[in-house]
This record gives structure tokens, sequence and C-alpha cells, in this order.
């Protein structure tokens, strides 16, 4: 091979100059790979770093919002039903709903409004110079306070509002009466050494301030069966079910009227059972909108007083309904 001839010359020159371009071209995508794989491991230690922060997403206001509705085959409060009448036969049904708003100031607590109404599809019938189905409004202020912010080894949230009672289809002073009212909740997990609460016991105590002037006393216990934490968070729609039983003792201290006149006893023991289902979970809604919920429940309230039951003034109940919730 004669070197000297120039063709040859700008071939061994082509080949080199081409062997420069691959092994820059090689040497380049090596270290775009190398760059894509940085930024794709930060993103990912980023993502973890997020997924691991207590509370996950955080609202950027300190406002909270909620609205329920219920549909109950008897509206019962504290052992009385205001939805039965005399023949009802077949039960008429009963809407309930919730609306309400809070606001969490931190070191100060949390103040709440709430206005619930309730409506009777039987309501001409139960009272015929009734002018529609709405039977009651109430509306709730209140401030709650979590002690263990003062005192650790007290984990006791305290409670304390106001409740207006109001009676559209009466008149008089049976259109309306008032309620002051105390509740102290007990967070029980460091005393069970578990992590969520087991039996999360409250106590209430509540002061009618208008019409009866008398006081009843309500204390309850109640615990969260979530299906997830029992090994099923694998399997789908049982995954999102949380079961909670509860029992309430109602305690009548100069509250209920019947004939035999004003008393202190024990006045009723409820006996509730509630499935719960997450469809925000179910459904991989973003925490930030929110969540919302259907639960199925069946409650039992027995009376144990004999003068209570007298002249059918109050009875054994059995009732039940569903609950349809969203909160942000």
């Amino acid at each position: 091979m004669n070197l000297k001839n120039p063709i040859w010359i700008r071939i061994i020159v082509g080949a080199f100059l081409l062997g420069c371009l691959v092994s820059m071209a090689k040497s380049e995508s090596a270290d775009s790979k190398t760059w894509l794989a940085a930024v794709q491991d930060e993103a990912a230690r980023d993502e973890a770093t997020a997924s691991a922060k207590p509370g996950g997403w955080k609202k950027p206001i300190p406002l909270s919002f909620s609205l329920d509705y219920t549909l109950v085959s008897d509206y019962i409060w504290r052992g009385l039903n205001f939805s039965e009448y005399s023949g009802e036969g077949r039960e008429r049904c009963n809407h309930q709903m919730t609306t309400g708003v809070s606001y969490d100031t931190g070191n100060l607590g949390e103040f709440g409004f709430s206005v619930w109404f309730e409506w009777y599809s039987g309501q001409k019938t139960l009272d015929p110079n009734s002018d529609g189905y709405l039977q009651e409004v109430d509306y709730t202020v209140c401030w709650s306070y979590d002690i263990s912010n003062l005192t650790e080894w007290l984990p006791v949230t305290f409670e304390t509002g106001w409740i207006a009672y109001t009676f559209p289809q009466l008149a008089g002073d049976a259109h309306k009466t008032n309620e002051w009212y105390v509740t102290l909740s007990f967070d029980d997990s460091a005393l069970f050494g578990t992590e969520n609460g087991v039996l999360n016991p409250y106590i209430s105590y509540y002061m009618d301030c208008d019409d009866v002037k008398g006081s009843w006393i309500e204390w309850g216990i109640s615990h969260d069966f979530a299906f997830a934490e029992m090994g099923m968070k694998d399997l789908p729609v049982l995954k999102d079910l949380t079961l909670t039983p509860s029992f309430t003792m109602g305690i009548d201290h100069n509250f209920m009227t019947p004939p035999s006149g004003k008393s202190t006893r024990l006045a009723t023991l409820v006996y509730g059972l509630a499935l719960s289902y997450d469809l925000s979970g179910a459904l991989n809604i973003p925490e930030q909108f929110g969540s919302l919920s259907v639960t199925g429940f069946l409650n039992y309230s027995q009376v144990p007083s004999d003068s209570l039951k007298r002249g059918n003034y109050m009875n054994d109940e059995f009732w039940g309904g569903v609950t349809i919730a969203y909160e942000w």
C-alpha cells in the first residue's frame, strides 16, 4: 500500500475522525444516562422524603368543613322517639343533615359552628297542623382544647358549647329551648400501649337552660376495627372497611318528666354497630380534596327504668340507617 497516495491518506484520516466521533457520541450517551439516572434517583429520594413526613399533606388554612346526610328509620334522641305515631306500621323515612365549619387556632384550641336539620316524611300524620316536613333545626357553637398540650400525663380533650334547639312546627315556649354542655374525651392509647385508642371513653354533661332546666349525663365507649390493620390491606373493598361497635349510657337528672315526677335514674343503654366504607381510599382521591365515606349503622336503645316506660313515655327501640359524609 502506497501511503503517499492522497486517497489513502484521506481514508485513514476520515476513519480516524469517524472513530473519534463515535467515541465521543458513546461518551456523551453514557454521560446522559448517568445524569438521567441521577435525576431519577433524586426524584425518588424526594418522593420518599415527602411520604415519610408525618401527616402527609398539610392544609393551607386552619379551616375544616363537614357535610353529612343520614337516612334513618326512626329519630331516637335520649330514648325518645320523635318519628313514631299510633298505627304507623311500615316505617316512614326520616332525613337528617349536618353542615359545620371549624377553625383551629393552635395554642388556643378549636372553635366550631354547625347546623343540624331533620325532616320527617310522616310529619303531617304525626301533627295534622304541620305546614311542612321540617321538624327540627339545631344550632351548635363549641370550643375544644387538647389538655395534653399543657401536660402529657393528662391525654384529655375538653369541649364545651351551646346548643339551640328549634321546632318549626311548634308554637309558644315549645318552639325553642337551649342547652349548655361539657364533654371530656380520653385518649387511652398510652394506657393500653397502643398506637390508637382502644375504648375511647368520653363523658358529657348537658344542662337545659330554658324549658326543662334539668340535666342529662352521658358516658360512652367505642372502638374502630379497621380491616386493613387486620391483614386485609391488599384485599379490594375489605381494605377500606371499618367496623365500630359502641356502647352509651344515659343518666336522667330531672330532665325527663313522666307522671312519676322528676328524679335521678339510669335512663338509657344504647348498643350500636356501624360499618364504614372509605370511598376516598377506594377511589384514590387525593387527601387535599377531602374525605368521603358511607356508613351503615344499627342501634338498640334499652330503657331500664320502669317509670320512664310507664304510659309509653319511652320504650326500647331498634333502629338503623345510612350516612354519607364529606370532610375537608
